[in-house]
């Protein structure tokens, strides 16, 4: 195998107990190796390999970058005091872009879910990289108990006409991915009593106002920077993970690189104009922002 990396660490025992499981999370497979000498054997998706000898070195070789996996491996756990209680997160991603839908999800942790985000380093999503959060959406995209609401600009600029207030459009797709989480729950005779939402009004009745029958009946607790909360910071990547392929979908379909936020896309937004028409913009942009305005001054 050309170009491969080959390099060798030595863990500790608390080390060597957290390796396995965190390859694993990283969707590693098991492989049998007859060495008497080797504690276990597993393969990487890209096809990278890691030995754990019983002497307690492991070695990597592959041609992919396994800096975050090594990271991950060499870091304590912090081990909390409080039980964990398997409840609901959720947020959104796309509401301060011009361009691009806007994508609420909700998730449900349970103890098994959280080993693994944990394991493979789930945080705030803000703090990540765009390739990053592929990659983690990727491994927990076969996870059956997150729900999501893909919000189009067309479907957005027709709710926001109607409501008259985006905190309302908001709270409604809050209320639709809480509502769906717990209906699927339900079915599934899992319980769930508690939802963690990161606060996005000054009221905290704009959620609780739209929920429906089952949503009525759980404990509702929302507040500020809510990725603090694993099950919050799930739904936090799994929407970002969704809104960025949603995004993908509109480059390819336009053939252009549309700009994220909202501050340098102006220009962008008079070229999209020329080329495919202002009625088309309604297509790409959430059209009730300001910056509307300053696009159209040329037109």
């Amino acid at each position: 195998m050309g170009n491969q990396n080959t390099f060798t660490i030595s863990l500790d025992k608390q080390e060597q107990s957290r390796v396995r499981d965190v390859l694993l999370a990283n969707n590693w497979g098991e492989e049998v190796d007859g060495n008497q000498y080797v504690s276990y054997r597993l393969r990487s998706p890209e096809g990278s390999i890691a030995i754990l000898y019983s002497s307690g070195k492991l070695v990597f070789q592959g041609k992919e970058d396994l800096t975050s996996v090594i990271a991950n491996i060499k870091e304590e756990v912090e081990e909390s005091t409080v039980e964990f209680v398997p409840h609901i997160g959720v947020d959104e991603v796309g509401k301060g872009d011009y361009f691009g839908p806007l994508v609420v999800a909700s998730c449900f942790v349970n103890e098994e879910f959280l080993k693994k985000v944990k394991l493979l380093g789930f945080g705030d999503s803000k703090r990540f990289t765009d390739f990053k959060i592929l990659e983690f959406f990727k491994k927990v995209k076969d996870y059956p108990y997150y729900y999501s609401s893909v919000v189009t600009p067309q479907e957005y600029n027709r709710q926001a006409l109607e409501y008259g207030n985006v905190s309302i459009l908001l709270a409604k797709q809050h209320s639709l991915v809480i509502e769906k989480a717990l209906s699927d729950l339900q079915s599934k005779g899992i319980e769930c009593k508690h939802v963690v939402i990161d606060q996005f009004s000054s009221s905290k009745n704009r959620v609780i106002d739209e929920l429906g029958e089952l949503g009525s009946k759980i404990e509702l607790e929302q507040y500020h920077k809510g990725e603090s909360d694993i099950a919050v910071a799930s739904a936090s990547i799994i929407a970002r993970g969704i809104f960025l392929e949603e995004w993908g979908k509109m480059n390819s379909k336009y053939g252009l690189q549309f700009p994220k936020g909202a501050s340098n896309v102006i220009q962008f937004g008079r070229d999209f104009i020329s080329e495919y028409g202002q009625e088309e913009l309604k297509s790409v942009a959430k059209v009730g922002f300001k910056t509307t305005k300053d696009i159209l001054k040329l037109f």
